[in-house]
């Protein structure tokens, strides 16, 4: 694996599965049937929708949609607000099929939590092949900026000893199972709170004979001294054996700020910042800016950019969604966001799913449900060579006879 390994904190108990879908699969509404000894029929639902969702109360902080999958679930995060000061978060996750969000059942400890990624996998259990997902999320007790609050970072006097009890950790499930792990977010620097998870990459390793998915991402939030980390970070998935075998992560790049995360076609990180009153996208490696736009993106506020929650490749083109309603989308020609018209995705908040040029978000006008839509084209800057903006003799003859017409000399040369 390309990350810094460190020891796993994980329950990797393979006893005790049940099929993913049994965890997801209670509380759909119903439909009668005439039999009356067999139980009703779930009724699909239109669109994917948490039934449980409590406006005001509820916030979506994290969706995905596991990488390459076939007909694959919906992976979601949800906060709420418990009305004493704390949170309390539900991994949940919704088949193609009722298209109804369920409680998975994980339970999830920390203050906070952010964002999700999946891996989609096989297992054998009692010698039945089983497909599955590896979902990773992000759970800490500082709060940071998509928080909501300045990061702390801490001072230098705190021992190492209390400072890592707030360190951020990447944690890992497969849901409807006891298979479980977690790692510390620490390197030379640590992570007290997260922003993103991005840029998933899969690695099957059965070319070389083994029977273990490499998987590697990229994490961003807030650490030491109030500064923003990127780190990349990732697991090894042994589908053999059913266990989650090795989990890391190392630091890669130190910013004033963070946000959201993608790669370029290259594998580089792209960063989403809001940084002196631009909303950007910074290129790690390159250490440079290759979207800047100034103001929010998202709104007619000119004076502060667009703090922006998520990015997602979709199709050729990147896309960006903020707490303020709207689809972004990349005009790397012209270096800058803008915002894309035309379409239901115009009321997109909070997180994107791909899959492929499939794309999924929550509905700022009726919340608890998503948009399904297929990837917009993002309207790109024409920049002309300046040996295509020459004019051509036929239409130089027909511009001087009209400025002649018009009574105007004109000589040429």
């Amino acid at each position: 694996m390309s990350f810094k390994q460190n020891t796993l904190s994980a329950a990797m108990m393979v006893g005790g599965f049940s099929l993913l879908l049994t965890a997801c699969g209670g509380g759909s509404s119903s439909s009668s049937n005439d039999d009356p000894n067999l139980p009703d029929e779930p009724t699909a639902l239109d669109v994917y929708t948490d039934t449980s969702w409590s406006a005001g109360v509820d916030e979506l902080v994290g969706l995905t949609y596991p990488q390459g999958a076939d007909n694959g679930p919906l992976i979601a995060l949800k906060r709420t607000d418990n009305g004493d000061d704390s949170f309390s978060h539900t991994l949940m996750l919704a088949d193609a099929d009722s298209k109804e969000f369920t409680d998975t059942g994980i339970s999830l400890e920390r203050s906070y939590y952010r964002d999700v990624l999946a891996v989609p996998v096989s297992v054998t259990v009692n010698g039945e092949e089983i497909d599955t997902v590896v979902v990773a999320t992000c759970g800490y007790d500082e709060p940071g900026i998509p928080d909501g609050a300045e990061p702390s970072g801490f001072g230098p006097s705190m021992s190492a000893a209390a400072e890592a009890l707030f360190f951020a950790t990447l944690e890992f499930y497969v849901p409807g199972t006891d298979i479980a792990g977690s790692v510390n977010i620490t390197d030379d620097v640590s992570l007290f709170s997260c922003a993103s998870l991005g840029g998933l990459t899969i690695t099957d390793t059965a070319d070389k004979g083994l029977t273990v998915y490499e998987v590697d991402f990229l994490v961003s939030g807030f650490g030491n001294g109030g500064n923003g980390y990127v780190f990349g970070a990732g697991f090894d998935f042994d589908y053999a054996a059913g266990e989650i075998t090795a989990a890391g992560a190392s630091i890669l790049d130190t910013l004033q700020t963070t946000g959201a995360l993608e790669r370029n076609g290259d594998g580089d990180p792209l960063i989403a910042v809001n940084m002196e009153g631009d909303t950007a996208l910074i290129d790690s490696e390159a250490n440079d800016f290759v979207l800047e736009t100034a103001g929010n993106v998202f709104t007619s506020d000119t004076d502060n950019g667009a703090d922006i929650l998520d990015l997602a490749r979709g199709g050729n083109d990147l896309f960006a969604v903020s707490a303020d309603a709207g689809l972004a989308g990349g005009d790397f020609s012209g270096e800058e966001f803008v915002l894309v018209s035309g379409g239901d995705f115009e009321r997109c908040v909070d997180a994107l799913a791909v899959n492929g040029t499939t794309l999924w978000c929550h509905d700022s006008a009726d919340e608890g449900k998503l948009i399904e839509f297929t990837a917009p084209e993002v309207p790109q800057t024409q920049i002309v060579a300046a040996a295509e903006r020459a004019v051509s003799d036929h239409s130089w003859t027909q511009i001087k006879a009209e400025l002649e017409g018009a009574g105007a000399e004109v000589e040429v040369k």
